[in-house]
This record gives structure tokens, C-alpha cells and sequence, in this order.
């Protein structure tokens, strides 16, 4: 069973262990050179920064409590493939801006 699984199926990435050891860290997620992984159990999935076609930030609500209720706006990232489009979920508004710097789509 692979390490690291394609969210695009038939798109793969050369040197994939590598360039998940040299990844940045954001929250659970890592952004490498080539790909942005994140945790799919006991294995990891990446989407190809070369199957992106769009990125962009946007924001969750998240909302809590039982007796009052409590919604928060979280940041999150939405990318645009042509698979079809994923979003990732963050909790710090700066590791937005470093998602999207770095990817600069």
C-alpha cells in the first residue's frame, strides 16, 4: 500500500518522499515544492500543485454550544481542479496568506 495517494487520479508526482521531507508545516497540512499534502489516516494524500488550476481563500462558519449557540469564522483555502474542487480547512487567519503566497495561483 502507498505511502502518499493522488487526490487527482493519474496525476502522480516524481520524488515524492522527497519533497514531503522538505514540505513547510502548516497547521496538519504540509506544502512541498510539488504538492500539498495532508492526513488521510495512517497515510497521507497530496493534491498536485501542477493539477491547480485556481486557489482562494475564503472562510467557514463554525458553530458551537448547546444552549447558546456560538458561530466563529475560520479561514479555509479552496482549490480548483479539473477533478473538481477541494477545501482545506485551517484555524489561524496568517496560515491563509502563507498557503496562498506560496502557491501564488
Amino acid at each position: 500500500m502507498a505511502k502518499y495517494n493522488s487526490l487527482i487520479p493519474g496525476v502522480e508526482i516524481e520524488n515524492i518522499a522527497e519533497d514531503f521531507k522538505n514540505a513547510l508545516k502548516i497547521e496538519q497540512y504540509r506544502l512541498g515544492k510539488q504538492a500539498l499534502y495532508f492526513p488521510a489516516g495512517l497515510r497521507w494524500a497530496y493534491l498536485p500543485l501542477s493539477a491547480i488550476e485556481s486557489v482562494e481563500g475564503t472562510h467557514r462558519s463554525v458553530t458551537a454550544g448547546h444552549c447558546v449557540t456560538v458561530t466563529e469564522h475560520k479561514p479555509a483555502v479552496e482549490f480548483k481542479t479539473a477533478a473538481g474542487s477541494f477545501q482545506f480547512n485551517l484555524e489561524k487567519p496568517a496560515n491563509l496568506q502563507k498557503v496562498l503566497d506560496a502557491i501564488g495561483k
